[in-house]
């Protein structure tokens, strides 16, 4: 994304701004959108100058002039579709523990494209979403990482590594951005390790979009790999073929969940279900696992079940 497309964008957003709250300072717009004060500053100017929006300023707020004629063409939706969208927006929101300055204008956008009786709803969600506290030096990573992503451009990243003393620098090539219960990541060729990885965002501390195109490897085969991880975000060479018997007190929720692609369900004796899996690696499935306590019990393999019976041995430690 250029700096003249990224200043459009921002133009329509300050103007959204006004057209649904009214009179609005220099401070909120900046906290509403993510730039500095003086960037809001000139873009007012240039609202006026450029795109004839007939701005007024009165008690140190700027607003809309009264009785302006804007004219707007939203897309509509049916009501099942408009359900659709609002099921995964409350989604959205249940994983998002940070505030979204650009999430947030695109829910006020979907909101005025759904019937009324959803849309009042959808609104709420956006109040929620808006009450997340905000980390802009996140949001600037994500707008680097999103620029990158959509222009097929090299990034050079700087990056925490858990394996790492202090902070490293690699040229990445993001084929996917993704965003998970877990968090935020990319996935890409990296030139510091010479294969595809993924990075959790989070861990990103700053992103530097180069003028480099790259053309994409195979990113379906990149999405097939983690689609079959359990958690959608790890990569893993082995294979491990899981057995988990789960009690008849949650035999009900493991059967009316769809939990991977390769599950599957067996009826056992006496009302249990044993879900049985394929998985890459057990990074994400064993917390997983645990997270059931005592209504699950791990069959195979050997490595899990050690693993969770210590980790359970070691929690109820805790309480004697």
């Amino acid at each position: 994304m250029t700096e003249q497309t990224r200043r459009s964008t921002r133009l329509v957003r300050i103007r959204d701004l006004f057209v649904r709250r009214g009179k609005l300072s220099v401070t909120q717009l900046a906290q509403e959108t993510g730039y500095s004060p003086r960037t809001i500053q000139r873009d007012l100017l240039a609202l006026q100058s450029e795109l004839n929006v007939p701005l007024v300023f009165e008690n140190r707020r700027w607003a809309i002039a009264e009785g302006a004629n804007l004219v707007f063409g939203p897309v509509r939706l049916t009501l099942d579709e408009a359900r659709a969208v609002y099921f995964a927006t409350r989604l959205m929101l249940r994983s998002a523990d940070e505030r979204d300055p650009d999430g947030i204008s695109a829910l006020e956008k979907i909101a005025d494209a759904l019937p009324a009786g959803v849309a009042g709803h959808m609104r709420r969600t956006v109040a929620e979403y808006a009450e997340l506290p905000a980390n802009m030096e996140y949001i600037e990573v994500v707008r680097r990482l999103t620029e990158a992503w959509a222009g097929s451009r090299t990034a050079t990243i700087t990056y925490r590594s858990a394996s790492a003393a202090g902070p490293r620098t690699t040229d990445l090539d993001p084929y996917i951005f993704d965003h998970t219960q877990s968090g935020t990541y990319v996935a890409g060729f990296s030139s510091e390790h010479g294969c595809v990885r993924i990075f959790k965002v989070d861990r990103i501390n700053g992103v530097e979009v180069t003028s480099r195109d790259f053309t994409p490897g195979n990113v379906e085969e990149v999405a097939e790999r983690l689609r079959h991880s359990w958690g959608g975000v790890v990569f893993g060479e082995e294979h491990h073929a899981v057995k988990v018997d789960f009690a008849p007190s949650v035999a009900a929720r493991i059967r009316e969940s769809y939990w991977h692609p390769t599950q599957r369900l067996e009826d056992l004796a006496g009302g249990g279900v044993r879900l049985e899996v394929s998985l890459p690696s057990l990074l994400e499935f064993t917390p997983w696992v645990l997270g059931w306590g005592a209504a699950a019990t791990v069959i195979e393999p050997p490595v899990l079940r050690d693993t969770v019976q210590s980790a359970l041995r070691d929690a109820a430690a805790n309480y004697t």
